[in-house]
């Protein structure tokens, strides 16, 4: 039998006791988040962009199921868009130029396959910290009055992009006209 001296004692045991797993916990589970996001981060940057599954025609792609891309083609083309295709004055071959300026100035953008020259290419770029690859593949048409482009920009990774690729190509397509009209 305890004495009543005790009973306290023994409250204050367990109190402790709970507040060292509380404590325990605290520190263990977000440790453990930390590891695996770090982990994860680390091996976007090796995952492989593989040219035959990405570098594809921007007039021709299916539109994927999940919305997670963006894509602008002439007015005549025969493919879902999310929005017309401006035109230029300019040829295809300055218009691929200037874009393909534009595009690779941006920060972690590099060409995947294809060239400017070729007027047809696709750019990986990939996020800030994760290193999540967007593929945008970009082909360049000559028209009566000067050019136009096609671009089908998409997240290789999850559901939604939260508006990046259009905000992206948006933006290079505000520079592109700064620059060339």
């Amino acid at each position: 039998m305890t004495s009543p001296d005790s009973a306290p004692d023994d409250r204050e045991v367990r109190r402790r006791r709970n507040v060292r797993r509380v404590i325990a916990v605290a520190v263990v589970v977000p440790s453990i988040l930390a590891v695996l996001v770090a982990a994860g981060a680390i091996a976007m940057r090796f995952v492989t962009d593989d040219p035959a599954e990405w570098h594809v025609d921007p007039l021709t792609e299916p539109t994927p199921s999940t919305p997670n891309s963006y894509r602008i083609a002439p007015v005549d083309a025969a493919i879902d868009r999310d929005a017309d295709a401006p035109t230029f004055t300019t040829s295809a071959t300055e218009l691929a130029t200037a874009f393909d300026r534009i595009v690779l100035a941006d920060a972690r953008t590099e060409v995947l396959a294809g060239s400017a020259e070729e007027g047809f290419v696709t750019y990986v770029q990939r996020s800030a910290f994760f290193a999540f690859p967007d593929y945008i593949s970009v082909r360049f048409i000559d028209t009566e009055a000067g050019s136009t482009l096609a671009v089908f920009s998409r997240s290789r990774f999850g559901q939604s992009d939260l508006g990046v690729n259009k905000k992206r190509v948006t933006r290079w397509l505000d520079e592109l006209a700064d620059t060339v009209n």
